[in-house]
């Protein structure tokens, strides 16, 4: 019977060299280094997102209760929630910027208008890292409560 590789090599049966064996480790390692790497980061932008997602909510719910009030004064509250986020609202009046022929028919308006703000703040290891949502809201003025007219 004639064997059907009339040419082995002589490499054959003596495997890799060591060389080549070292280069195939060396390219593993760096591969799997990469890789944890790569898992990190997305794990730590995961963390990051869930906490920003948590402050906005914050935020969001503290604007809502702001803008539920009928009634807004110039305020400031702070306080905290369970879960170790700090937060503080500003109510503060806002001012149109108009020209100045435009500033009576401002103050002859029966409405008037406020800047609501909500600061949430957070730590992350020595760090405070914070989110604000601003918005405003035009309520009747005071002294206007009982009419039925803006304008």
């Amino acid at each position: 019977m004639k064997s059907r590789n009339p040419d082995p090599s002589p490499r054959g049966d003596q495997g890799f060299t060591l060389l080549e064996v070292l280069l195939a480790v060396m390219i593993l390692a760096i591969t799997v280094t990469v890789l944890l790497l790569q898992f990190s980061v997305a794990l730590r932008a995961s963390t990051t997102s869930q906490e920003v997602t948590r402050a906005m909510l914050h935020a969001k719910q503290k604007i809502e209760e702001l803008k539920m009030a009928d009634e807004l004064a110039e305020s400031a509250q702070s306080g905290t929630f369970g879960d170790g986020y700090e937060w503080e609202t500003r109510i503060v009046p806002y001012t149109h910027e108009a020209a100045p022929e435009d500033e009576q028919a401002y103050k002859n308006l029966k409405i008037e208008t406020f800047q609501l703000e909500s600061i949430v703040k957070w730590r992350v290891g020595e760090r405070v890292r914070q989110v604000a949502v601003t918005t405003l809201k035009t309520v009747r003025k005071k002294e206007w409560k009982q009419g039925n007219q803006f304008f």
